[in-house]
């Protein structure tokens, strides 16, 4: 049967719309607003007195410090009446919405400061409509710049100290030369990373008093955290691989790019799928990298899942190749010594900067074994977040891995704080795999295609959906234990290169994940990450989660991915575009519904819409780190014209500032068939650039329910359609 390809929406079936745009402020009262200036005066003295001593203002163009409004108040609701003064909100407060941190510009400042007076002296009190909301103005504390660290401490912390970002390349330079000057004075150890000009930070050990004393000397600290350890496992060995086994030639010339333990140099199948190894960021203290888990790990990005039953048939089928960049290593006794969340940052921010033009993969198979909490971003997730962003890169996360039963199986276990994701599968613009069982047996903790029991579980740190997607990455035995040469455990290859290995974790559901988004890529070679994201989001199918469970997306997110139905069509209609939102206008997406629909009046119309994009992040602002939201309207259409509908009902994911949403509606009457579309709109936060556009990609699918209509035939036949088939565009691969 010939294969069926999914349609191009043409730039032609796309229209832009103007937005009106209203804007509403409240303005504030106060009894005296001379007086109030005069109580504003003594504050930004009392400000200038503490922070206009600290070295980095000497060769910073901004100044950080903390405004408050009335309690009652939200402070972004006057936000823009700030910045009439020159202030610039970067963060808010999550446990009081009356409290920002902002950020003013030398020369602004100045001008603040005669403003001020004018405000305090002048008979109608000029300005005081930007003035009244204030309440007060202070350093930003010192108490919420630390987090999990004890200042009055003598004991030494492996701390990450990160910067505002914002700040300008000459800056910067000039800020690392301060930097080294204040730790050398010091005699202090330390390491100073610059991350695209937007993570600035530095890795130091310091007791808490020698953290005072730094805090004292700059103004622009956002924060000091704990630089995280990451963790990789060993696999256990099982049997040894017969020689007579027949290797067929790789489907396609690609590479992944795969971050873990080392992928082994001996035997004869691995290494010849090793395009390159980069050797050069093992850690310090270690002799050679320690190859098993990265080994199975990319065994799994080679042959798949199924690697077991290749064996049993004699014959491996490779998709791909992949390049090796080791940053776990063993020592001199054997020890497994791993990075932290500074270092391994630097080595993959260099990677990225390098393979970025070739390699579009990276596979993360590694993790904090602490779970996060609200509004808590790691050092690693932030920089993953940067580098997808500006290179248009995908990374693939595991979710993490529960190391001990928490409590009764399964209502305990799952709803205990340490069941949640760790660093750094919070990142934004990666995708997040969770684990699910595929083998499973009486004593077996889970069932087949439920959430393993060890697999981790969202929300992300912002309270969105993590992890995305979910593959075959093990089971467990009652109790809770590893059976690792029984049939519920996942397969690869062991570190001597001639042996299966065994073990269970979303290390190794990450990697067939991998896999899929490099076949897609290379499917479709004109994709861009937000294309690729989207198709494997939109033909993800369900799993489940336990008996007596309502569905929730923190289990086992959009499902696990169909490769088949991301590539070729089945009855179903699939559109696909990549687009580009401005701020003034709407994007309406337009697609075709075939008039089949309205002469067979069983037929049963479903509409399934994923939309995907990657929006510039905020590193100074946990809690709206999201920079930018799209807005959806679905336009049907109706015998008496166009007709915007209701997305509430429908089984939806919408979430403000969430990078992904989608919905399912379903319609049995009041519609006709032809041009419908989906209109979309730009929201930003934090970005002033009134040219700013955002891309997406949009997966529309169009459904018979009961199964009568091959809607994909009717779109294809219909001579008055110009649809591109993504036949003439996209490589045939071999996707098995």
């Amino acid at each position: 049967m010939a294969k069926k390809y999914h349609f191009e929406i043409p730039d032609k079936n796309i229209s832009k719309k103007e937005i009106n745009k209203n804007a509403f402020g409240e303005s504030v009262p106060r009894d005296n607003y001379s007086e109030h200036g005069l109580s504003l005066k003594s504050s930004k003295e009392l400000f200038k007195e503490h922070e206009f001593r600290k070295k980095d203002l000497q060769v910073l163009s901004d100044i950080f410090l903390q405004i408050s409004t009335l309690d009652d108040l939200k402070i972004k609701n006057h936000s823009s009446k700030f910045e009439n003064l020159g202030f610039k909100l970067i963060s808010t407060i999550p446990d009081n919405q009356s409290i920002g941190n902002f950020k003013i510009n030398n020369e602004k400042f100045q001008e603040f400061e005669t403003k001020l007076d004018e405000y305090i002296y002048t008979e109608e009190n000029k300005y005081k409509t930007y003035f009244a909301p204030i309440e007060n103005i202070k350093p930003i504390p010192d108490e919420t710049k630390v987090v999990s660290i004890n200042l009055e401490s003598t004991e030494k912390y492996n701390i990450i100290i990160n910067f505002f970002s914002g700040l300008k390349s000459n800056e910067i330079f000039s800020l690392e030369k301060l930097l080294n000057s204040e730790f050398h004075d010091r005699d202090l150890e330390y390491s100073f990373c610059n991350i695209s000009n937007k993570i600035v930070s530095v890795k130091s050990y310091l007791n808490g008093e020698e953290i005072k004393n730094i805090l004292n000397e700059f103004n622009s600290i956002k924060d000091i955290q704990l630089n995280l350890d990451y963790y990789v496992t060993n696999c256990i060995k099982g049997d040894s691989i017969n020689h007579d086994i027949i290797i067929s030639p790789p489907s396609s010339s690609s590479a992944i790019c795969i971050f873990d333990s080392g992928i082994t140099t001996q035997g004869p199948i691995i290494p010849s799928f090793v395009r390159h190894r980069i050797n050069s960021y093992l850690p310090y203290g270690t002799i050679s990298p320690q190859y098993s888990h990265g080994t199975f790990v990319a065994s799994r990005c080679i042959f798949g899942d199924n690697i077991e039953y290749q064996i049993s048939q004699k014959k491996l089928d490779p998709y791909c190749y992949v390049i090796d960049v080791p940053v776990f290593g063993i020592d001199g006794s054997g020890n497994l010594i791993g990075m932290n969340d500074f270092d391994l940052s630097k080595v993959i921010t260099e990677v990225i900067e390098s393979l970025h033009t070739e390699i579009k993969v990276y596979n993360l198979s590694l993790g904090s074994p602490f779970s996060l909490t609200d509004n808590y971003r790691s050092h690693l997730a932030n920089t993953l977040d940067i580098l997808s962003k500006e290179y248009d890169v995908l990374f693939v996360v595991s979710s993490g891995n529960i190391l001990s039963s928490l409590g009764q199986y399964p209502d305990e276990h799952f709803t205990h704080p340490n069941a949640r994701i760790g660093s750094p599968a919070e990142s934004l613009l990666s995708l997040t795999v969770g684990s699910i069982a595929k083998f499973d047996f009486e004593s077996s903790v889970s069932k087949r295609d439920h959430i393993s029991p060890f697999s981790r579980i969202g929300p992300g740190t912002d309270g969105g959906l993590k992890p995305e997607l979910v593959t075959h990455g093990g089971n467990l035995v009652s109790p809770y234990v590893l059976a690792p040469f029984s049939r519920i455990a996942t397969c690869g290859f062991f570190d001597d290169g001639i042996s299966l290995a065994y073990d269970n974790g979303t290390s190794f559901s990450s990697p067939l994940v991998s896999r899929y988004s490099q076949m897609l890529f290379d499917y479709y070679p004109f994709a861009n990450t937000n294309l690729v994201k989207a198709l494997l989001i939109h033909f993800s199918e369900k799993r489940e989660i336990f008996e007596d469970f309502d569905f929730d997306y923190k289990f086992t997110g959009f499902g696990e991915p169909n490769i088949n139905k991301t590539i070729y069509a089945d009855n179903s209609a699939t559109y696909l575009y990549q687009g580009n939102l401005d701020l003034d206008n709407y994007d309406y997406v337009k697609f075709n519904i075939p008039h089949q629909f309205v002469n067979d009046q069983e037929s049963k119309l479903k509409l399934k819409i994923t939309i995907v994009y990657n929006p510039e992040v905020d590193i100074n602002s946990p809690t709206e780190y999201s920079q930018t939201r799209l807005s959806v309207k679905l336009v049907k259409n109706t015998g008496r014209g166009h007709r915007e509908i209701s997305l509430s009902d429908s089984n939806n994911y919408f979430r403000q500032w969430s990078p992904i949403l989608q919905f399912e509606k379903t319609f049995s009457r009041n519609f006709i068939d032809g041009e419908w579309e989906v209109a979309l709109r730009l929201y930003t936060r934090g970005i002033i650039d009134p040219n700013y556009t955002q891309s997406y990609a949009i997966v529309i699918e169009v459904i018979d329910v009961t199964g009568k209509i091959n809607v994909y035939d009717e779109i294809k036949n219909d001579q008055t359609l110009h649809y591109n088939s993504y036949e003439n565009l996209a490589n045939d691969i071999n996707y098995a």
